[in-house]
């Protein structure tokens, strides 16, 4: 698989949101999240609960982690490059016939392979079929034996496995699971192939040549197809992109799954040919998903060509789907072109605020150079939309450098500014490492607006640092305002710092 290095990026955005369970241990649960902004895709917190203390932090923008969660779900990018992912794990169906001879064998036999003992599986369903060839339970029982021998991948056992089917074939044609058998054949020729079996390999090219001459829509079942078209994978791209071509090239809508596979076997090509495929999918195929597949994939291509369709798809696009699949892709190049088109969409007002905040989001994974940052400031200032300025606010946090966090602490300060606005700036600050003490110095400036108070109060609460309790601390004793004494007590009590359980006992006892 391709390196997908912006991904782990953007997944690594969770935890800096740092509002797991170690930072709120012992308040119970944290089910008003819903007011730290778009985080319907963090399920993880789900499990927290309800803290009606956090509604005070009012609105904030997350919108972009929000965004690269979809991105990676949708994309479908984390899975194998055998897309072995698409085979679910196989467990035997229940027993049937009680007073079958082989009835307790059987049970035995699949009870070891719902333990994944799939030695002691294989073995125990060979010994059914030897001992008892004539039972109701042996056609099936071979199948089971040859995909517990699959799953142990030695050569000598997918040899043993082709020929627990082989029997099947010739013995047990009734067999319930004969067509599962077909295409465990074609799986298990494919991992021969790879191997180095000539055999099989040829044998997993001809089916998967079948595929390009089928006319209409095939009966066959799906898995025996893109197990097929899996085989593809060993193949080199000279013996495999013909057929990929000509299975490309059957637009109906009954192959639109098979298309989107062979996109991705495309897509683990290299060369100029495979190029030329993806971009012919990404600009024809009748299927948006198809065709949202083919434009992910050219991402990984890295070519000028590819980087010039991209952005020309990026730029006609009027689906939020196809547009959004055309932002990931550029933002995987480092072309200067890519560069250029992430800047048109998120300035472009005809774009949805959707599309343009994920043009925003990547960009600010990848660009934090001073010109970069000028280029988000700038475009702040032209906006109105809030979703498109919590988007930026967030990029600018990414940077992690003290020009950053100042303009952050600036936009704090902007009383021109929503309050939304200033208190999703003051969020950003406090998690990616502003100065603290420059913090600690607004809260006082802040004095009389109280709800950019409390939400440093949060800021605080989220940083370990030894002057943050101290301040936290402070506000809890001498501050005028009772509700922001309250809030910094409350905070207080989610803290691990060996000081607060005294401070907070001398408290009490006052």
């Amino acid at each position: 698989m391709r390196k997908l290095s912006t991904i782990v990026v953007a997944l690594a955005l969770i935890p800096a949101l740092r509002l797991g369970a170690q930072d709120v241990s012992g308040v119970g649960a944290l089910g008003s999240l819903g007011s730290l902004g778009s985080l319907g895709s963090l399920g993880s917190l789900g499990s927290l609960g309800s803290l009606a203390s956090l509604a005070s932090l009012g609105p904030m923008t997350l919108s972009g982690v929000d965004i690269a969660i979809q991105t990676v779900g949708r994309m479908g990018l984390i899975r194998g490059a055998d897309m072995s992912s698409h085979y679910e794990r196989v467990i035997p169906r229940a027993p049937w016939n009680a007073q079958d001879p082989a009835d307790s064998l059987y049970r035995l036999a699949r009870r070891a392979m719902a333990d994944e003992n799939y030695r002691r599986a294989a073995q125990l369903f060979g010994e059914l079929v030897s001992r008892f060839p004539e039972s109701d339970y042996a056609g099936d029982a071979l199948y089971y034996r040859a995909y517990s021998l699959f799953q142990l991948g030695s050569q000598h056992d997918l040899r043993d496995a082709i020929a627990a089917i082989e029997r099947q074939v010739n013995d047990y044609s009734d067999a319930s699971t004969r067509d599962d058998a077909k295409t465990l054949r074609t799986r298990i020729e494919s991992l021969q192939a790879r191997h180095g079996d000539a055999k099989a390999a040829e044998k997993v090219a001809a089916k998967a040549k079948e595929l390009g001459y089928e006319k209409g829509c095939p009966n066959d079942d799906d898995d025996m197809r893109l197990a097929a078209l899996q085989g593809l994978m060993q193949m080199d791209a000279e013996q495999a992109l013909p057929i990929l071509r000509q299975v490309l090239e059957k637009r109906g809508s009954c192959t639109e799954s098979l298309r989107k596979h062979a996109v991705f076997i495309v897509s683990q090509k290299h060369g100029d040919e495979a190029t030329s495929l993806l971009l012919d999918v990404a600009r024809a195929d009748p299927s948006e998903e198809v065709r949202a597949e083919a434009i992910q994939w050219l991402g990984q291509v890295h070519s000028p060509r590819a980087v010039a369709a991209l952005d020309s798809i990026a730029a006609n696009a009027t689906d939020d789907d196809i547009l959004g699949k055309a932002i990931f892709a550029l933002s995987q190049s480092r072309d200067e072109r890519s560069d250029a088109a992430l800047r048109r969409i998120a300035a472009d007002e005809r774009k949805s605020s959707h599309a343009r905040t994920q043009a925003i989001f990547w960009f600010g994974q990848t660009h934090r150079d001073a010109e970069d940052m000028r280029f988000l400031r700038e475009l702040f200032s032209r906006s109105q939309d809030d979703e498109i300025r919590g988007s930026i606010i967030q990029a600018m946090a990414q940077a992690h450098t003290s020009e950053a966090m100042r303009w952050l602490v600036d936009l704090a300060r902007d009383k021109s500014l929503s309050i939304e606005a200033r208190k999703n700036a003051l969020f950003w600050a406090g998690q990616s490492g502003a100065d603290l003490r420059q913090l600690i110095g607004l809260y006082d400036e802040m004095k009389g607006q109280t709800e950019i108070q409390n939400q440093l109060i949060f800021v605080f609460s989220q940083r370990r640092d030894r002057d943050a309790i101290d301040k936290l601390m402070d506000i809890a004793t001498s501050d005028t305002d009772r509700d922001l004494r309250k809030q910094a007590i409350f905070w207080l009590g989610q803290s691990h710092d060996p000081r607060v359980q005294k401070f907070l006992l001398d408290l009490i006892n006052r």
